[in-house]
């Protein structure tokens, strides 16, 4: 340690340090306390030496000097009295105990001055009473000063250094002696002095430290008060109710013709009085291994989410239970509805295609399982619903649907799949009782259907059946089967039933075939074509972005509905290719694009959940050179059913890229509202069912409007598709939806690239159907 930094280090020592504030303040209100004790005992004590020194000494210095000096501390004391009530700032603080250092070596200095000025007048007995007096002088300084160690140190420094000095100077064997006694009595005391200073600061320290967690703990109790969410906890022993934020007074208020106590009350209370059957809540809630937990509560037409958590102590000692609840009743309503949109058709009421596929899945997923399928098509539905309107077509479904209830009640599972399609499912695989019912169902269907009082209409039905374990072990081969006997049914002249059987293959190996020029097509990227429809921005009219359409034009068969080869690609693992074909011309061409429209393309659910998605979009945006804030990737709901946390993944990595997700066919699929919680979707595409029934139908509109609202909560963009009129584009309008896309802004069209191509594959068609 060099010299400097040895003298840095005793200045820090000695001064006083000014990086604890509050050690300031509780060292100037200490010191400030003990103050006039202090004066007083120097003041006394040095006219005990005058007295004893009055005839030995001059007058001047016997009695002159103590006054002066009695006049010093009158000063000193007189200034504490007037500052005596003042609550001390850290910068009042530290100057007073700067001051006082300073002061505490000028008195000390001419307190030990004088005494050495008296010691040659002295005889024996008063020279060693002014030792004695220089002694317990110092004690009295230093106890009275203890909490400003620095200025303690320097007293017992200058007055005890000095004496043991000039005592031990004389000689003399007692005062020799009284040196040595004051040199231990002093280090005594100075170790007493660190650690009583040492204790003094821990207390100091800990005490702020105290009221540093009391004041956040208010401020947390402040904010907790102030949120708005409702809090409650309860004694763990009890369960009664021992606080109760303000959000939770208002919505006890709210509901408080439900409950027995009123929100004045409610502290004090059991938290029984939320719960129908108490005893289950308080058997979960005795032992906090079962926390966190999260239930809803019915409470009259009320719903309660409550959600409860384990409140434990700096050491991990559980403390007691806390919930955090709120009405739902409205959140639950939407959800029900949604919920019912998912897995019901809204129009009949019989199980949607999701529900109906979910049911086909767990019944085959049982060992042995024995069921038949019989797909049900309408024959010359499609005439009326185009000569007699929407809602004459959605009476004639729902006769269908009541029809069909009648005649299968005892059958099974009964579902309209969409448009006119229609599917039953029966447990057992007997043909014969198959054949049956099938042949019931077309008589009951056949029959005049009456439309209003005086007019009726009659259509048909055809009917495709498939059985398991016969015709397949699977959904995806039981459907096939089905639909191929149900084409087969239509072509013996429709109104009839078919079984499949292995003549009906034929069908299944012209799929395989397709599958193979498919790939084929695929790998030469021949015949293949990305169309583009616009998507509009409802008040400005401006083409906020466009949709990338697949197209496949056979060489013998022409164009190819992408509902025909698009599942074909799914089910044979060309998906991926296929996709990321799409997604390659499609940033390409919109790199291309003056308006900086963004492009959406559609991600197939079998493109999902395999943490490839990501690196393919990537790679199809640095291709491009297209930001990749200008594509959308849309998904279906149905997309993110299977393997539900792995698509999410998929997705939450393209969000972290700058790609935009939309929510595409909202209201047909797997709809949930844990959907929207659990990704931050930029757009919510409304099924084109809905739209196209606005005109005809109220709960359509409803519908629009609450997908609108909800995506305006959410702050979402909602796009409305298969606008197709000007009283659709209206509709839309007025129901607040954000886009629109339909044949009335645009239809699917090529590029200008593909324009040609696409042309001459078209002016093919005429030749390939002649042939």
């Amino acid at each position: 340690m060099t010299v400097r930094t040895f003298a840095s280090t005793v200045a820090g020592f000695m001064g006083v340090s000014s990086d604890n504030p509050e050690l300031l303040k509780a060292q100037y209100r200490a010191f400030s306390r003990q103050l006039p004790m202090m004066y007083f005992i120097l003041i006394s004590s040095t006219w005990a030496v005058a007295l004893a020194f009055r005839s030995h000494a001059p007058h001047w210095l016997a009695i002159g000097v103590p006054l002066l000096l009695t006049a010093a501390c009158a000063v000193r004391v007189l200034h504490w009295w007037r500052s005596r009530r003042i609550d001390p700032t850290p910068e009042l603080a530290l100057r007073a105990l700067k001051r006082t250092n300073r002061l505490a070596s000028i008195i000390a200095a001419a307190f030990t001055a004088w005494s050495l000025a008296l010691f040659p007048y002295g005889d024996p007995y008063t020279r060693s009473y002014l030792a004695f007096y220089m002694a317990i002088t110092v004690i009295a300084c230093i106890f009275c000063l203890m909490h400003l160690r620095s200025a303690a140190i320097m007293v017992t420094v200058i007055v005890n250094g000095v004496f043991i000095a000039f005592f031990s100077a004389t000689g003399q064997p007692t005062f020799v002696a009284i040196a040595i006694n004051m040199a231990l009595v002093s280090l005594g005391l100075l170790v007493i002095l660190m650690i009583n200073y040492r204790d003094f600061t821990l207390m100091v320290n800990a005490q702020t430290e105290a009221r540093r967690r009391e004041a956040e703990q208010g401020r947390l109790l402040q904010m907790i008060d102030d949120m708005p969410i409702a809090v409650m906890t309860v004694k763990p022993d009890s369960l009664v109710i021992n606080y109760a934020n303000n959000t939770s007074k208002r919505l006890v208020d709210r509901i408080a013709h439900l409950l027995p106590v009123k929100s004045d009350g409610l502290l004090g209370t059991s938290i029984d009085i939320f719960h129908a059957r108490p005893e289950t809540q308080r058997r979960l809630l005795a032992d906090p291994a079962n926390l966190p937990y999260n239930t809803r509560v019915q409470l009259g037409p009320e719903v309660l989410d409550l959600k409860i958590s384990a409140v434990r102590a700096n050491d991990g000692s559980y403390i007691g239970p806390m919930l955090t609840w709120a009405l739902v009743t409205k959140e639950v309503e939407a959800e029900n509805r949604i919920r019912q949109l998912a897995h019901f058709d809204m129009l009949t009421g019989l199980a949607n295609r999701t529900n109906f596929r979910e049911q086909l899945d767990a019944r085959l997923a049982v060992p042995g399982a024995c069921l038949g399928l019989l797909y049900i098509d309408l024959d010359g539905f499609k005439v009326v619903n185009d000569t007699k309107g929407h809602r004459a077509g959605d009476a004639l479904l729902e006769q269908v649907a009541a029809r069909l209830q009648s005649v299968c009640s005892h059958a099974g599972t009964i579902a309209r799949l969409g448009g006119d399609e229609f599917a039953v499912l029966v447990p057992h695989d007997d043909a014969n009782q198959a054949t049956a019912l099938a042949c019931a169902i077309i008589a009951a269907l056949s029959t005049p259907y009456p439309l209003g009082t005086d007019q009726s209409v009659r259509i048909g039905a055809s009917v495709g059946m498939a059985l398991a374990p016969a015709h397949g072990h699977d959904a995806e081969s039981l459907l096939a089967r089905a639909d191929i006997a149900l084409y087969a049914a239509k072509a013996a002249g429709k109104g009839m039933a078919r079984l499949f059987s292995a003549d009906m293959e034929t069908r299944i190996q012209e799929r395989a075939r397709l599958e193979a020029q498919l790939r084929v097509a695929l790998e030469r990227e021949e015949r293949l074509f990305v169309f583009y429809q616009p998507i509009i921005h409802v008040e400005t009219g401006k083409v906020t972005a466009r949709e990338a359409l697949v197209r496949w034009h056979h060489a013998e068969r022409g164009w190819v509905p992408p509902a025909e080869f698009v599942p074909i690609a799914e089910q044979s693992g060309l998906i991926d290719q296929l996709g990321r074909f799409v997604l390659q011309q499609a940033c390409r061409e919109a790199a291309r694009w003056e308006d900086g429209a963004r492009v959406a393309v559609n991600v197939s659910p079998m493109q999902l959940g395999k943490a490839t998605l990501a690196q393919t979009v990537r790679a199809a945006l640095l291709d491009a050179g297209l930001a990749a804030d200008r594509l959308e990737i849309e998904v279906t709901e149905t997309a993110l059913v299977q393997n539900e946390a792995e698509s999410i993944e998929d997705l939450r990595e393209l969000y972290r890229m700058g790609v935009r997700v939309a929510l595409d066919d909202f209201g047909t699929g797997y709809s949930s509202l844990a959907h929207l919680r659990a990704f931050p979707f930029d757009k919510i595409k409304i099924d084109r069912s809905f739209v196209c029934d606005l005109q005809e139908r109220p709960d359509s509109a409803v519908l629009v409007k609450a997908i609108a609202d909800l995506g305006r909560q959410l702050g979402v963009i909602t796009v409305a598709e298969g606008v197709e009129t000007p009283a659709h584009a209206r509709l839309i309008r007025e129901a607040g939806c954000t886009e629109a896309q339909g044949y009335f802004y645009g239809r699917p069209a090529p590029s200008e690239g593909d324009r040609d191509a696409v042309e001459a594959c078209s002016a093919l068609e005429p030749v390939a159907a002649a042939g």
